[in-house]
């Protein structure tokens, strides 16, 4: 029987395949793969690169697939696409993993949304250190993996323990005594999300890598205290505290998400996704029959193609027509237009055309619902494609003052296209560095808020961003300053010093 998943849980991922990772993405990596440019690879998955010497991780290197890890990685949800952020993955290969091995490590924004860009390092195993690291099957980033994709049927969700017990000790598990009876319903939460099967299948094979039998379960957001050991045939669940041995030293923790049947399975049976949709290393894994191809056009029709919508105004419909970020009033006349404006300026109320027309550019809320749903699709492919999306665009004639539906320009996204040669380029084309959103947000407050590196800053900085414009009552400077000393991490003390000095 298959799971019912949440439907909101089933839209979110939607989105999350329809934009996280374009076409044009994976095929650029494909063939990067193919030619053996790694670095090429990862440059088109907006991955930043800092490995100095290859070498010692050459074969991990050979089969990374940047793009193929960015499709399965964990997401914000919640009508995010983000990928969940504040995370380690350590990439590995099957052998064991003493304190000299090199290894890949991908960190992902230190914020939870609102960055687009992750990181790839080679460290030695015993410099792992600092945060909770967790170690990742190679189907989820090996292009040469990826057929090993589990492809186990999800399980019907239960809220009866008894029944949870027994589906985990049928697929092996030894439980506390009395089962799941006397646990918290977090921990129970969590092992509903679990595939025990799929759990029995990695701890069969990540303790012998890693040399540790007790494995800590990372949940959606922090330490779930769920444990699974293995101990020669035998495995066992348990809520226990007390770590193994040196595995919470270096806090190697498994991924729930890992543990969990692929999410596209249950996409592909809601009909939500068309198995030819889905990354051909995936639809490979999980249906093989599928035949298609993915739109590899760097600029979908939805920049280029006028499209026509329908707006109630003065009690009949117009047609108003939007063409690469440019709304036009097709059935009004300017005039028309600035007599309106200068009934709002002196308080008077606008609506209609002109009304869709002030929330188009971002001084108004309401607007029209399938504009904003085109607005919305516009924006997030702009955002997830990043600098090279974004200036294609602009050579293809969008309109750069396009805000989103919060008054944001494009210069408040400098942070997903990670890119500052792109801030030049927005500027040219008359935007302001200082420009308020709807919330009076700037873009150098957002930068500060969802700690954008000290590059991007910079560029800010030099292009007229003043540290001490306040938004929301709060300059960029004095919003580091009440930082508690915690939270003052050094790349925050680097920008708070460097925008003091610019001040």
């Amino acid at each position: 029987m298959s799971r019912r998943h949440d439907p909101l849980e089933l839209s979110d991922w939607e989105r999350v395949r329809r934009y996280a990772v374009p076409g044009w993405m994976i095929a650029e990596c494909a063939a990067a793969r193919e030619r053996g440019d790694w670095r090429a690879a990862c440059e088109a998955a907006l991955f930043d690169v800092a490995v100095d010497d290859p070498a010692p991780v050459a074969d991990l290197l050979a089969g990374f697939a940047p793009d193929l890890l960015r499709w399965h990685l964990p997401r914000t949800l919640g009508g995010s696409v983000h990928v969940r952020g504040w995370r380690t993955y350590l990439l590995a290969g099957d052998g064991p993993i003493g304190p000299d091995t090199m290894v890949l490590l991908v960190r992902t924004p230190d914020v939870q949304c609102g960055a687009n860009r992750m990181s790839l390092e080679a460290v030695r195993a015993d410099d792992l250190g600092g945060r909770p690291v967790h170690p990742l099957p190679p189907w989820l980033w090996d292009a040469r993996r990826a057929a090993d994709l589990p492809t186990v049927m999800p399980t019907e969700p239960t809220t009866d323990r008894a029944a949870l017990a027994e589906r985990w000790t049928a697929a092996g598990w030894e439980l506390d005594d009395g089962g799941f009876g006397s646990w918290q319903s977090w921990h129970v939460a969590l092992l509903r999300g679990i595939d025990p099967v799929l759990a029995a299948r990695e701890l069969r094979r990540i303790p012998a890598q890693f040399g540790h039998r007790s494995w800590e379960v990372q949940g959606r957001w922090d330490a779930s205290q769920v444990r699974l050991e293995s101990s020669g045939d035998r495995l066992r669940v348990t809520t226990s505290t007390k770590a193994a041995a040196g595995t919470d030293a270096v806090k190697l923790r498994l991924l729930a998400e890992a543990l969990q049947p692929p999410i596209d399975l249950a996409l592909i049976r809601s009909g939500q996704v068309d198995p030819a949709d889905l990354h051909p290393l995936v639809r490979a894994a999980l249906a093989p029959a599928a035949t298609g191809e993915l739109d590899t056009s760097v600029l979908p029709a939805v920049f280029t193609e006028e499209r026509v919508f329908r707006v109630r105004c003065r009690g009949v419909w117009h047609w108003v027509a939007v063409r690469a970020g440019r709304l036009e009033l097709s059935e009004h006349s300017e005039a028309e237009r600035q007599r309106e404006l200068s009934l709002r300026a002196f308080g008077g109320e606008i609506s209609g055309c002109f009304a869709a027309d002030l929330a188009w550019r971002g001084q108004a809320k309401w607007l029209p619902r399938a504009l904003r749903d085109y607005r919305k699709d516009l924006w997030l492919r702009l955002e997830f494609g990043g600098s090279r999306v974004v200036v294609a665009a602009l050579d293809a004639g969008l309109e750069p003052r396009l805000r989103d539906g919060g008054g944001r320009t494009l210069v408040h996204l400098l942070g997903a296209f990670g890119d500052p040669a792109v801030l030049a380029r927005l500027l040219a084309a008359g935007l302001d560095v200082n420009a308020r959103d709807r919330q009076g947000v700037t873009p150098l407050y957002e930068a500060v808020l969802w700690r954008w590196p000290l590059h991007l800053i910079v560029a800010l900085v030099e292009a007229g961003a003043r540290p001490r414009m306040e938004a929301q009552g709060v300059s960029p400077i004095r919003f580091l300053e009440r930082l508690r000393p915690r939270d003052l991490t050094p790349d925050r003390a680097a920008v708070l010093n460097y925008l003091k000095e610019k001040a």
